[in-house]
């Protein structure tokens, strides 16, 4: 008999029930085929958000630590690679800061 594997949904965690996001994932998230001047708009309103809300840091760490996709903690992907460069860049700088 084959072995039964069970399979956990994504985990929720306490904070993201207190997002002011909640119900509104058309802003956070880009249709297909989304056109820049869409795209800015669309971000303009998920920023305005993201600004109100009490839990954007724990949105914008989880978003960083779980690489997701869209737009989390007032970061696009975007944002989030370049925060992901900078924190590899940082114990470079760190380093060679030692040594001199």
């Amino acid at each position: 008999m084959a072995e039964v594997v069970s399979l956990h949904p994504a985990p929720q965690t306490d904070w993201m029930a207190h997002a002011a996001c909640k119900g509104q994932t058309h802003l956070f998230f880009p249709p297909h085929g989304e056109r820049e001047e869409a795209r800015l708009i669309r971000e303009a309103k998920a920023a305005a958000v993201c600004r109100i809300c009490p839990v954007v840091l724990e949105c914008r760490d989880y978003a960083r630590t779980n690489r997701e996709q869209g737009w989390w903690g007032g970061e696009n992907d975007d944002s989030r690679a370049a925060a992901r460069r900078r924190a590899l860049r940082a114990p470079q700088r760190v380093a060679v800061a030692a040594e001199a």
